[in-house]
């Protein structure tokens, strides 16, 4: 009307007469919010709605993390390393398991609830109604025997393009409520404190971002120092590693493994023990060089035997070494004062002492105290004071 344009919003019903169909005004609901007016005509046109706070997720597939594994999966061409391993459902059901292992890892009895509401079997190719059953996925993870050494070989020059110039390496160890494998379980050292389980011990070098480039299952009593030499062999035999930094800690670093790597023109970095810094300290040959270890604020370099050597100083050291100490030292005063005060109807002295000297040892207190055991069974102690200082 004039400059001015006027929209309404009319439910309008049509209608049959005699003369000819007609139309009628039901309702005018201009003044009504457009969504409402929307909800309005959605009904008119046949529309069923209901309250939102009634509706519920009665079923759904998780699929997400599938997506992206199963595309990273057809771009490294997984598929052709497996292809000559076991029957399809085999190869099928290890592409599960790896999958399994990146989105929820759980053992394999526990896969089948994991994969509940997934579609991990219908990913990896398998049947919708796929159970995962336990003793399947065993018989699917024996058929990888006898060519782990391949995979490795193929895993390796998929992935590393130039030879590696750093390897980083490390142990741990798996322990057994049953009796573990035959022929590889054994009680040893364990990193888990259950030295009355059976275990094994996993070897595993990776490069400087942690992919893994060999995996060793060994006995569970090996020695971390007697491991070294046999991943050398593997590497320089399987992966054609001739040239590299290896990287190791302090629980490797034998003379034996030193010696091995020096031989084999291969370069490493590791952690000395206390008593090798003792010699190397020793057999410095000015004092020049034994006066720069004071300092407390920079590292200091010594080239010597033809090896560099690194020592990290520092007040926080010391403030954690001196924390460490008073730790020990009042532990020993502790276990000592309760041997000495421990009622024995015949005392026998030299059971005492040996049970003293245990116990520092235990404590890594030994080199603190100095102690006596008179013939009445009586136990006197007292700190080394110049040690301590």
């Amino acid at each position: 009307r004039g400059s001015k344009v006027y929209t309404s919003h009319l439910i309008r019903e049509s209608f049959r007469t005699p003369k000819g169909p007609r139309s009628r005004t039901v309702c005018n609901i201009s003044a009504l919010p457009a969504p409402l007016r929307e909800l309005i005509a959605a009904s008119l046109a046949g529309q069923h709605f209901v309250p939102s706070d009634s509706l519920s997720l009665a079923d759904a597939s998780d699929c997400g993390g599938l997506a992206v594994l199963v595309d990273a999966w057809q771009q490294l061409g997984l598929d052709r390393l497996l292809s000559g391993l076991g029957t399809p459902r085999q190869r099928s059901l290890l592409q599960a398991l790896i999958f399994a292992r990146l989105l929820f890892p759980s053992s394999k009895l526990a896969l089948k609830d994991h994969a509940r509401g997934t579609l991990l079997a219908a990913a990896c190719g398998l049947s919708a109604d796929e159970a995962f059953r336990e003793d399947d996925l065993y018989d699917a993870l024996d058929a990888l025997s006898g060519h782990w050494c391949a995979l490795e070989k193929a895993l390796a020059a998929a992935t590393f393009a130039e030879p590696l110039s750093l390897v980083l390496y490390d142990l741990s160890s798996v322990y057994f409520e049953g009796a573990g494998p035959a022929g590889l379980s054994r009680y040893g050292h364990s990193r888990d404190h259950r030295s009355d389980r059976p275990q094994i011990l996993l070897a595993v070098a990776t490069d400087p971002r942690g992919v893994p480039l060999h995996l060793s299952i060994l006995r569970g009593n090996r020695a971390d120092t007697t491991t070294l030499q046999g991943l050398l062999k593997i590497l320089r035999r399987r992966f054609g590693v001739s040239e590299a930094i290896f990287v190791f800690d302090g629980g490797m670093s034998s003379k034996v493994n030193l010696a091995a790597l020096e031989e084999g023109g291969l370069k490493f970095v590791t952690r000395l023990s206390n008593a090798t810094l003792d010699a190397l300290l020793a057999d410095l040959p000015t004092a020049q060089a034994q006066l720069e270890l004071g300092s407390e604020d920079r590292l200091v370099e010594i080239e010597h035997a033809g090896k560099r050597h690194i020592l990290a100083g520092g007040p926080w050291r010391r403030q954690r070494d001196r924390e460490r100490r008073e730790v020990r030292l009042a532990k020993a005063e502790g276990a000592l004062a309760k041997i000495a005060g421990a009622h024995r109807p015949k005392p026998d002295a030299q059971k005492i002492a040996s049970q003293v000297g245990r116990t520092l040892l235990a404590l890594k207190a030994h080199k603190y105290f100095s102690y006596h055991v008179d013939a009445a069974g009586q136990l006197q102690w007292a700190r080394k004071t110049e040690v301590v200082a």
